[in-house]
């Protein structure tokens, strides 16, 4: 009788990952340390995910998602920056990996929901068509990546403190000198 397949394997895996990820970075996710801690063998991880940067996409996919599901609970458009400053500060590892994925997450022709959400937000509030706030949302998300990045190794409060800060300032004056930005009609 042929093995039977097991459907919550690749759940395992990714779990496994993430916990090797978050304790040890780069250097403690490796395949062979994956499938010990998931129960399995290396060649059954190797059929599930090609290579070590298929995990890492697959595990940044998923902190995408949930820096998402905290940023589209914002109620207003300045509420954006910052609940994406808090999800990077309370999740350093997931942003760092988060940041080595923006280039493969990000490509061109892939899916951009966090872009194609915030237009839409700032034109609901500001009026015009949300690609009128292409290069607005652009800007933030540029300001707030750097200011992440450095979140994810500023190792004292008040360097932590004062790139937020410097970071929802800027944001903040982009927001509310926005029609700059918008195209004459």
């Amino acid at each position: 009788m042929p093995p039977i397949p097991d459907k919550q394997l690749e759940e395992r895996i990714l779990m496994v990952a993430r916990r090797l990820w978050r304790e040890q970075g780069e250097k403690g996710l490796t395949l062979r340390e994956v499938a010990r801690a998931a129960g399995t063998t290396t060649p059954t991880v190797y059929k599930r995910f090609r290579n070590k940067e298929a995990i890492r996409l697959a595990l940044a996919s998923r902190f995408r998602t949930e820096l998402f599901s905290e940023v589209f609970t914002s109620s207003r458009v300045e509420e954006i920056y910052r609940r994406f400053l808090d999800y990077a500060e309370a999740n350093p590892h997931e942003y760092e990996l988060l940041r080595l994925s923006w280039p493969q997450l990000a490509a061109p022709g892939r899916p951009r929901p966090g872009h194609v959400w915030a237009s839409a937000q700032m034109a609901a509030r500001f009026g015009g068509r949300p690609e009128d706030y292409g290069q607005v949302v652009d800007a933030v998300f540029f300001l707030c990546h750097g200011a992440c990045t450095l979140l994810t190794v500023a190792e004292d409060a008040a360097t932590h403190e004062a790139i937020r800060e410097v970071c929802i300032k800027i944001c903040d004056r982009l927001i509310e000198h926005i029609e700059i930005f918008r195209p004459c009609d």
